[in-house]
């Protein structure tokens, strides 16, 4: 009976895991990046300013033009999109060099209009 349960674990999971990421929304914004969450009921909408992300951004491959994009740093990580040494970003987006040029382009428009005499073009 042990090993029978096991094994349902051990399929279940990864399906768990994708309704999981099937609920979750990267979004980026002219002043910060948002991860907002709709999992099993629970509503959670965790954004993160651009003068509080890193000066380079990491990605990590998982495979299949996919990939985990990296931040910021010193997040707990007890945060579900942080790894186990406190990296924090989108997790599992598909094409994440293209997001990592999206969100360079957003920071650096924003430092630009943050500029003393700086106008909106």
């Amino acid at each position: 009976m042990f090993f029978l349960l096991f094994g349902a674990m051990m399929i279940a999971a990864p399906l768990v895991m994708l309704l999981y990421d099937l609920q979750t929304l990267c979004a980026i914004t002219n002043r910060r990046a948002l991860i907002v969450r709709t999992a099993w009921g629970r509503r959670t909408v965790t954004g993160t300013a651009f003068g509080d992300m890193d000066a380079t951004f990491e990605i990590l491959d998982i495979g299949r033009g996919a990939g985990h994009l990296n931040f910021a740093s010193g997040v707990s990580t007890r945060s579900p999109d942080s790894d186990y040494t406190g990296r924090y970003g989108f997790r599992s987006i598909r094409d994440p060099a293209r997001v990592r040029d999206i969100l360079e382009r957003a920071r650096r428009d924003c430092a630009r209009l943050r500029e003393p005499g700086a106008s909106p073009s």
